[in-house]
């Protein structure tokens, strides 16, 4: 689930950074990115929400 939140909050992040025009711009994650954040979503789920602020942010 973690791992889903923040692939989704990139995915919101490159909305807001193609000035939210999702239909002529794909807004997308690489692959590498995707992986990248594989670990953080990992460390966050064992740490959980109210220890970690911030580290969903990447």
């Amino acid at each position: 689930v973690w791992a889903s939140l923040v692939l989704y909050r990139q995915i919101l992040d490159s909305i807001e950074a193609n000035d939210y025009n999702n239909f002529t711009k794909r807004a997308y994650v690489s692959k590498a990115k995707k992986f990248l954040s594989l670990p953080i979503a990992y460390a966050r789920s064992l740490v959980g929400p109210a220890k970690a602020p911030g580290i969903l942010r990447t």
